[in-house]
């Protein structure tokens, strides 16, 4: 959909397929790069009392409320920052509404923007999201999914140190191209622990932390060099599951993942289900068995400890450019 940005617009941005409007500066994304699929993002100031009916759900943290068919809201509220809280309004997948009320919580409100607060626009347009990190090999993408704390930014930082390109930290926005699915880019910049970042090669001292505010976790952001970030939507040749680390310094074990229980692992994986209602789950579904059977997925097996992260990158570019 094509749609001329609002008069306050005075951003335009990239981010997993969307030209992003934005009335404020949102510090880490890259330029806009069409006039195309619009979202328009208006930081529009005080936030406003919440729906009286019960909230989709929610964490205390999170809530999710749905105030109209294609309308939600989504309230963060953390009792660690003296009791502050913003809101997020999406209508039609086409505009989202960023209100907050304590200018202190504006440095962390572009970071989330850039993973689940976008999310919510994605699935509302029916974009299907993996979990994950997806780096270039050979002019096609891996994407590198897992548990959390099995190393998913680790091992695309280790990619990218040696020598590959990143095309999305944490979520892979898929999309068709005729029989290929394809991966939108997200931001040039991976957020990692501090260990992950010594263990990449990366002194963490001279990384800025992702978010100020240390309730919402405590990695930093290591801004990529132009070189090391691909911005183009890439074929998506193969997906791989980290498993959990094992002992021992032998190499990684590669074992292919069968076509009939492929979608159901995708589908363990999907971004931000929390999300979804029971028909957009159903859609989700859907997507992942479409996905699962054109896209092979292997679990990988690595040894324990950060210093076989090299081997670990080796095999997987080996076997990535061995995939048909």
């Amino acid at each position: 959909m094509t749609a001329a940005p609002g008069p306050a617009a005075l951003h335009r941005y990239a981010l997993y397929g969307l030209t992003l409007h934005s009335n404020r500066a949102m510090p880490g994304l890259p330029p806009a790069r069409s006039a195309e699929d619009v979202v328009e993002v208006d930081f529009a100031g005080p936030t406003q009392p919440p729906p009286d009916t019960p909230p989709f759900w929610t964490t205390g943290f999170e809530t999710l409320w749905h105030v109209a068919a294609d309308a939600w809201l989504l309230a963060y509220r953390a009792a660690g920052i003296q009791g502050h809280h913003w809101t997020l309004r999406y209508d039609g997948g086409e505009r989202v509404t960023v209100r907050w009320d304590s200018d202190v919580l504006l440095a962390d409100i572009p970071a989330v923007l850039q993973g689940p607060g976008i999310a919510a626009s994605l699935h509302l347009r029916g974009v299907p999201l993996l979990h994950g990190c997806v780096v270039e090999v050979d002019g096609r993408a891996i994407l590198i999914m897992g548990a959390p704390g099995t190393g998913k930014s680790t091992t695309a930082a280790a990619l990218v140190r040696a020598g590959f390109a990143l095309v999305s930290d944490d979520l892979a926005a898929i999309a068709w191209s005729g029989p290929d699915a394809i991966v939108h880019a997200g931001y040039p910049r991976l957020r990692l622990f501090a260990d992950s970042a010594v263990a990449s090669g990366w002194d963490p001292a001279l990384l800025s932390r992702t978010f100020t505010t240390p309730l919402l976790g405590d990695k930093r952001s290591l801004d990529l060099d132009p070189g090391d970030f691909r911005a183009d939507p890439l074929p998506l040749r193969a997906i791989y599951i980290l498993q959990p680390r094992g002992a021992g310094g032998s190499d990684p074990v590669l074992t292919a993942v069968e076509r009939g229980a492929a979608w159901g692992v995708l589908a363990q994986n999907v971004y931000a289900l929390r999300f979804l209602d029971a028909g957009r789950r159903f859609r989700c579904v859907r997507d992942c068995v479409a996905i699962a059977a054109r896209v092979p997925l292997r679990r990988i097996q690595a040894a324990d400890g950060l210093g076989a992260l090299p081997r670990l990158a080796e095999i997987l570019a080996l076997d990535a450019r061995a995939v048909s």
